[in-house]
């Protein structure tokens, strides 16, 4: 099934922030970490939804304005530097989270409060802010993690780069960069520190929402308990490369017939991913996808099974998208 459509498809990034917990404050058989998630306002995109801090590329966060401002960075397609200073500009403004170096923290005359609006406002004053007080957005604590088009059946479609960070392990205290986390009341009306357990059973409890790239991610974060394993390990063989890059997921809509056992079970549908036997890119435009991938074969299954408004979802993948990979740019 072809997911060509003639709506315009909007450069964006999204950054999934890890935090370890602290040593004295773990709990046996969880994650050792939380993640950063926002509840979106009801005049957004994700009405209500929650989702992890991001936004649509600026053009003040192209690699030409900024690629001189950096040191100690490769420019190249893999580097992702536009999208990388887009999830570092888009969590600052929505959280207050700052990712630099050297770390904003240590930089006392820096009133992070202040300048998150003023950078909301006029995405250039990002790069005044951290040129002025001598910062480097920290890209290279960003590794990608996915790489999401939104269906063509939604009003509004996004190419979206996920991002993975994981902050510094700390003792018995909170991390510093995390201190001034909170809620900007415009675009995030509600801020939350999940581990990937508490995310999905949440979820399940309806008690948040979550949009399948959100749900995904915490279902492939959940099954790394420990935080030191998440850059090398989460996701691979599923969104991205054991080699680093993000396989591109255009999902697909499909129906569920009622005989077979997902009809059984009250399922109405499934989204179909990448290696999934009913995926296909014909008609696509593939030729920026990190990766390529050859046909699947029959009843290899990599979908996402979901009941009335893609909730109650349920996840089936039975091959390594690893192995289909005929080619890597």
């Amino acid at each position: 099934m072809s997911t060509s459509t003639k709506l315009p498809i909007r450069p964006s990034a999204t950054l999934i922030v890890a935090a370890p917990v602290p040593t004295n404050s773990q709990e046996q058989g969880k994650c050792d970490y939380r993640v950063l998630m926002m509840k979106r306002n009801g005049k957004s995109s994700f009405i209500h939804a929650h989702v992890f801090p991001g936004g649509i590329v600026d053009e003040q966060d192209s690699e030409a304005k900024w690629k001189d401002s950096l040191s100690n960075v490769t420019l190249s397609k893999e580097n992702m530097l536009t999208h990388k200073i887009c999830a570092i500009r888009e969590t600052f403004e929505e959280s207050g989270l700052l990712l630099t170096t050297p770390p904003a923290h240590t930089v006392p005359e820096l009133d992070t409060e202040v300048w998150r609006h003023r950078v909301h406002d006029d995405a250039s004053q990002f790069k005044y802010m951290c040129e002025h007080f001598r910062l480097q957005p920290a890209v290279d604590r960003l590794i990608p993690f996915a790489n999401w088009i939104t269906p063509a059946f939604e009003k509004k479609r996004y190419d979206t780069l996920f991002f993975l960070t994981v902050l510094h392990q700390t003792v018995d205290e909170q991390h510093r960069e995390t201190v001034k986390v909170s809620a900007d009341g415009k675009e995030t009306v509600q801020l939350d520190w999940f581990n990937p357990q508490e995310a999905l059973e949440n979820y399940d409890q309806r008690k948040i929402v979550m949009f399948p790239p959100q749900w995904y991610s915490f279902y492939c974060l959940n099954g790394i308990q420990h935080h030191r394993d998440l850059l090398d390990n989460v996701g691979v063989g599923a969104l991205r490369m054991k080699s680093g890059e993000p396989i591109t997921i255009r999902p697909q809509l499909n129906k569920v017939d009622d005989n077979d056992d997902a009809g059984r079970q009250g399922y109405t549908g499934f989204l179909a991913y990448p290696g999934d036997e009913t995926y296909s890119t014909a008609g696509e435009d593939t030729s920026k996808d990190f990766v390529h991938l050859r046909p699947s074969q029959k009843g290899h299954h990599h979908r996402l099974y979901f009941k009335g408004k893609i909730q109650n979802v349920a996840l089936e993948r039975n091959v390594d998208i690893s192995t289909l990979v005929k080619s890597s740019l």
